[in-house]
Parts: structure tokens; C-alpha cells; sequence
């Protein structure tokens, strides 16, 4: 569920957005829950300050209130303390009110802020205080903004609107500033629109590889004809101290009489309750059935009853009648069955039929009519010590080596306090027996960390940091750890001594793929796709080519593939191209594709659609630019008190 909210959250945070602009029309609303979160001395200091104007504490904890109480909603289950700091909602909830603060000044200085006579238009469009279209009058409209509202004052209330109206304004600005052609959005929509159907054979560069010789000096012909292969982008190198789980972990050997107390101080984790081993067979009937196809199927599972109670195979008959998916496959064998797991009189039979019998057919509302072999009941008791040592050696080994890592890892972050190294060296003379010194070698911001694989919150600290810094305990795949930033490098184009390795193989690869371009070659012509496959000894294969590049089981630039699909007509053989590592001949066998007509019906549509994605990514560079040029101090504390409650829940 956290890798979905990670992955999910990308996508979300325009969403959040809206959150805290909709947020600020009630930050002074005295909401109970809200407001219980925040003590005075909180409430007296600052979230953030944007060019000297300051983002209170009260602002800041409402629109995290509110921010958590939306996902609670989109997730369905409460966001602990723990799970709000993994997903970073402190920064994002800090990051979204100073970028709506960077946008009121922007739009201040565009001449872009709301006019008092645009407040007043806005304030004559509610509904609660213009009943029939007449104003209620000054002193009923300022009961309503202090009372209902919970306002200090009307100007306040006013002053709200006048921020709401000037971020409307802004986003009318950026929207209106983009221009999409027709055949831009005509482009879209056969994009998103257009598909193919195609039998192809892919001849796979590896049939080729396993033969071929690179010598050095094609390496280097080879890297040096594809410079831009190789660029990147700016650069981290960190060497970390990890408190690595596995390697720890592989060093407890619980002891017996450990594992034998344990068992008994938590016996009652290992209750059981009675059990059945059940062969089973359904003869499945749907809840809507007529009264005749439930009287076919009741027919049809006597029938089957009768030739068990003869002699016939359980698991043959299972295999070819019944619907029930998880045990057909296996002869009916259910294996074990909890008593009062199941529907109920199903649950009453198989605690009650007699041993290596066959039932009558026991007919259950949900699902049909079903006929069981009980071979052996369990009675309720206890898991003995032998079947549950192996997981209980697990746990107790997996959570000692936790409170290890933990224990190690923060008295070498206090060592380090201390001693403060200021090399590389001083930094990996403090490992120890449970803490390693690693390097991550070079990696860029979005690049998954090698050793670690994708960590934004150390890849976050690595590019923030200065050489030599040293940074607290973050947590990781394999334990948590502390960084060191031992490299900073420029874009440019890795030193073929780095990557001689990955060359090689790319050098390898591509002429594999020329060969297999050759002999696909000398397959053709053919009358047909399966021709070609005779020839070059392949099976073919079908998938859909779309657009947008979804090819279903193939991989790399798919463009001259997408092209020439797209391009031919159906019955066509197209090829050989060149996709991911190998070649194609392929022969279209359908095709999905706009005719302008269409096109011109979905155009505005489609065009208001490009206009809103690109009104984001503008926002996005404006944003961005708005954040360089400008003096953003935002409150640590708030930021290293989520920390803290992540890693006390780690």
C-alpha cells in the first residue's frame, strides 16, 4: 500500500494543490480537530517565509488536516503519524503553500490581484447571502463570515476571497496564453485513437550474440559514434554507513530454549480451531438462475454423487466438472479447511459427514450445489513447538536484528557528531562488525541509488548537500544507513573506463541486431507471415500496436515499428525493423484509424485537453523559475519533526 501512495502521488499532486487553495477560504475557522493539533507557541510561529512574507503554523497544520483527511478518503484507512512522514507529506504540504504564495506575488506583480469590485461580484454570487438575489444587508452578512464562517471580521473574510479570486486569475492567465492548433489536437486524438493488429516473427539478437567477438578498438569506434548514449546528467557519488538487516540478520541463531520460551509466553498466538481435510467438487449455480437451470444442475451434481458412490476417480470427475477454481486444478483437494471458514452448510457437513464419504449434494445460495469427501478431521488445540519453531526462529531472529541495526546505527551517529570526519576515510573507519562502509559510485537525481535502488529521500539529501557533508539516518531497502557526499560532477559523457563493460555489450548487441536484420532480409519475400517464420525456424506471434507505444511484449524504440504499422495496409508485410534487441517482419491484420471527420468532431475536446496539460507544465517552469529568484526559509523543525516520527516507526 506505500509503494502504491508513493507511486500514486506524483499524480496527485495537482489534487493537493486544490486542497490548500481550497484550504485557505476556512484557515480561520475554529475547526475542533484541527485546531487541537497546535498549541499556543505553535500556533505564535512560522511554517515558512516567501520574500519576508510568512506562512503561519495555523495555516500550515490545517492544510496538512485537511490534505491527510482527503487521502484517508482516497485510501480508505487512517494515515498514521508514521505513514504521513514516509510519504513526505509535511514537504509537500509545505512545498504546495509556498508555491500558491510565490503565485500571489507573481500575479501581484502582473497587475493580476483581485479589485475590491471583484470581491464584491464574488460576495453578491453566494447563494446564503443573496436569497432571491438580494443582498442580505451589512449586519446579516457580517453575522454569516463571524459566526457561521468563524471569521474575525468581514475584512478578513474579504481578504480571503480577494487571494482565491487572484489565483484564479493566474491560472486564467497561463491558460490563455497557450495556443493549440487543430492539427495539434487532431494529432492527439489519433494518437490516443489509432491502433493495429499484427502477426509478427521477432528474431532475437541473442540467436546471434553468443558468436560474436567485440575487440577493443571496436569498443572504442563504438563509443565513440554514440557520445550521446553515454551522457548524463549532473552527478552524486555517497558513500553510507548501513546497519544492513540481512548481513545481521544471518549472524542470530536463536537457541532452543530461547525459542521454547517464547512459545510459551505466546502460546495463544498459535490456537488452531478444528479442521477437515476436504476433497471437493461444485457444480456451480448462479445466484440469478432460473428455477430451471438450478433443477439441471441439481440433476446434473446427483449424477455425479451416484458415480462416486460407484467407484469413479474424485480428482478426474473434479478436474472435469468443477467450478470451483482453486481445488479443480488439484483433484478437488482443498488440504485443510478451519472450521467456520466456510459458508455454513457446507462448514455443517464437512464436520459432521462421516470419514472417506461421499456427501449429498449440499446446495449453498452463493454458489451452487456442492458434494465433499472429508478424509481426516483435526481437532482444535494448539500449533505444537516443532511446527512452529522454523517461523518463530524467523521473527525473533528478524526482530533482534532490527533492534541491532537500530542500536548500532545511532551509536555511530553519535560518533560521528563528535568526531565530525572531514575525508572519505575518517567517514569508513567508523564501521564496525553490524555497520558497513559502502559507495554507491555515481548516480543522478532520478536515477535509481546502485546498491539501495530507488531512494527519493537520500537522492533528495545527496543533491542538496555540499561535498563532505554528512547527513542523518535515513532509512533504506536493506537497513537503515547515513551519508556521506564523497563526489560532485557536471553533465557530461561518462569516461569509457567507467562503463568498458556496458559498451562492450552494446557494441555486441548491435551487431547482433544487424545480423538478425540479415537473415530476417533473406526471408523475404514471402507470401505470408508464416512463411517467413519457416524460414528463419521461428513461431510468430500477434499483439496490438498502438499510438501512444503500448506494444505488448516488446521493449525499446518503438517508433519505426508504430510508423509502419500504422502506415501499411492490412494484409501488408512490413520489415525488417529493428526493435529492442533483435528485428521484426510483421503483417498487419486489422487497423484502427481516424478519418478527419471524426477528428474534427473530437477536436475541441482534445485541444481543451492539451491546453490544461500544458497550463500545468507551464505553471510547473514558472513555478520553478519563481523558486530560484526568490528567498524561501522553511521551518526545519516541522520538517525534522516528521523524521523523527518516521524513523521511530521504522
Amino acid at each position: 500500500m506505500l509503494k502504491l501512495m508513493r507511486d500514486s502521488f506524483q499524480q496527485l499532486k495537482w489534487i493537493l494543490v486544490a486542497i490548500v487553495a481550497i484550504f485557505i477560504l476556512f484557515i480561520f475557522v475554529d475547526w475542533g480537530a484541527g485546531g487541537a493539533r497546535s498549541n499556543r507557541d505553535q500556533e505564535r510561529s512560522y511554517a515558512a517565509r516567501v520574500n519576508g512574507e510568512t506562512i503561519s503554523f495555523r495555516e500550515y497544520d490545517r492544510a496538512l488536516y485537511y490534505t491527510e483527511k482527503n487521502y484517508e478518503q482516497i485510501y480508505r484507512q487512517p494515515i498514521t503519524p508514521e505513514l504521513a512522514a514516509a510519504m513526505g507529506l509535511t514537504r509537500q504540504v509545505l512545498d504546495s503553500l509556498v508555491d500558491q504564495r510565490l503565485m500571489l506575488q507573481q500575479a501581484q506583480r502582473l497587475h493580476l490581484s483581485a479589485t475590491p469590485e471583484e470581491v464584491r461580484r464574488k460576495i453578491l454570487q453566494i447563494p446564503t447571502l443573496n436569497p432571491e438575489g438580494k443582498f442580505v444587508g451589512d449586519e446579516l452578512y457580517a453575522r454569516y463570515v463571524t459566526g457561521g464562517l468563524g471569521y474575525q471580521s468581514p475584512a478578513e473574510f474579504e481578504d480571503e476571497l480577494s487571494r482565491d479570486i487572484t489565483l484564479q486569475k493566474m491560472e486564467s492567465a497561463l491558460s490563455n496564453s497557450i495556443v493549440i492548433s487543430p492539427k495539434l489536437a487532431d494529432a492527439e486524438y489519433r494518437r490516443v485513437t489509432e491502433n493495429a493488429k499484427i502477426r509478427y516473427v521477432l528474431y532475437p539478437a541473442s540467436r546471434e550474440a553468443a558468436t560474436i567477438s567485440i575487440s577493443p578498438a571496436e569498443v572504442d569506434q563504438y563509443y565513440k559514434a554514440n557520445q550521446a548514449k553515454y551522457a548524463h546528467g549532473e552527478q552524486r557519488e555517497v558513500k553510507y554507513l548501513l546497519a544492513d538487516l540481512a548481513v545481521i540478520r544471518s549472524q542470530i541463531n536463536p537457541s532452543d530454549s530461547e525459542l521454547r520460551k517464547r512459545y510459551e509466553a505466546s502460546k495463544e498466538d498459535y490456537k488452531r480451531p478444528a479442521a477437515a481435510h476436504i476433497l471437493h467438487l461444485l457444480i456451480k449455480v448462479d445466484p440469478t438462475a432460473s428455477p430451471e437451470q438450478d433443477g439441471a444442475a441439481s440433476t446434473k451434481a446427483a449424477a455425479i454423487v451416484k458415480q462416486l458412490r460407484a467407484g469413479a476417480d474424485f480428482a478426474k470427475l473434479a478436474r472435469e466438472n468443477s467450478g470451483d477454481p482453486s481445488s479443480s486444478s488439484k483433484g478437488g483437494d482443498m488440504g485443510f479447511v478451519d472450521q467456520g471458514s466456510t459458508v455454513e452448510p457446507f462448514d455443517q457437513a464437512a464436520f459432521s459427514i462421516p470419514l472417506n464419504t461421499i456427501s449429498d449434494p449440499i446446495r449453498t445460495k452463493e454458489f451452487g450445489y456442492h458434494i465433499i469427501k472429508v478424509l481426516e478431521r483435526r481437532p482444535a488445540g494448539y500449533r505444537s513447538y516443532e511446527e512452529v519453531r522454523p517461523s518463530l526462529a524467523a521473527a525473533i531472529a528478524t526482530q533482534t536484528a532490527k533492534d541491532q541495526a537500530r542500536d548500532e546505527i545511532t551509536r555511530v551517529a553519535a560518533q560521528l557528531k563528535q568526531r565530525k570526519p572531514k575525508t572519505p576515510q575518517e567517514f569508513s573507519a567508523l564501521a564496525s562488525g553490524k555497520v558497513t562502509s559502502n559507495d554507491t559510485q555515481w548516480f543522478a537525481k532520478n536515477d535509481a541509488v546502485p546498491g539501495l535502488g530507488n531512494n527519493p529521500a537520500l537522492s533528495t539529501w545527496a543533491f542538496s548537500a555540499k561535498q563532505d557533508d554528512v547527513g542523518d539516518i535515513i532509512g533504506t531497502q536493506r537497513g537503515q544507513a547515513i551519508p556521506y557526499l564523497y563526489g560532485v560532477r557536471p553533465a557530461g559523457v561518462t569516461d569509457l573506463s567507467e562503463i568498458r563493460a556496458r559498451v562492450e555489450n552494446d557494441a555486441r548487441m548491435a551487431k547482433a541486431r544487424e545480423l538478425a536484420r540479415q537473415a530476417l532480409a533473406k526471408a523475404l519475400p514471402a507470401p505470408s507471415i508464416d512463411a517467413v517464420a519457416s524460414k528463419v525456424r521461428l513461431t510468430p506471434a500477434e499483439t496490438t500496436i498502438t499510438r501512444q507505444g503500448f506494444v505488448s511484449g516488446l521493449t525499446g524504440d518503438l517508433t519505426p515499428l508504430i510508423d509502419a504499422a500504422m502506415s501499411a495496409n492490412v494484409g501488408d508485410i512490413r520489415g525488417p525493423i529493428p526493435v529492442g534487441d533483435g528485428a521484426m517482419v510483421f503483417q498487419v491484420t486489422a487497423q484502427n484509424k481516424v478519418d478527419p471527420k471524426t477528428a474534427a468532431e473530437n477536436r475541441v475536446s482534445y485541444a481543451e485537453m492539451l491546453r490544461q496539460q500544458e497550463t500545468r507544465n507551464l505553471r510547473a517552469v514558472l513555478l520553478q523559475r519563481l523558486r530560484k529568484e526568490s528567498s524561501i526559509d522553511v521551518n526545519a523543525k516541522l520538517l525534522q519533526q516528521q523524521k523523527n516520527t518516521g524513523q521511530a516507526g521504522s
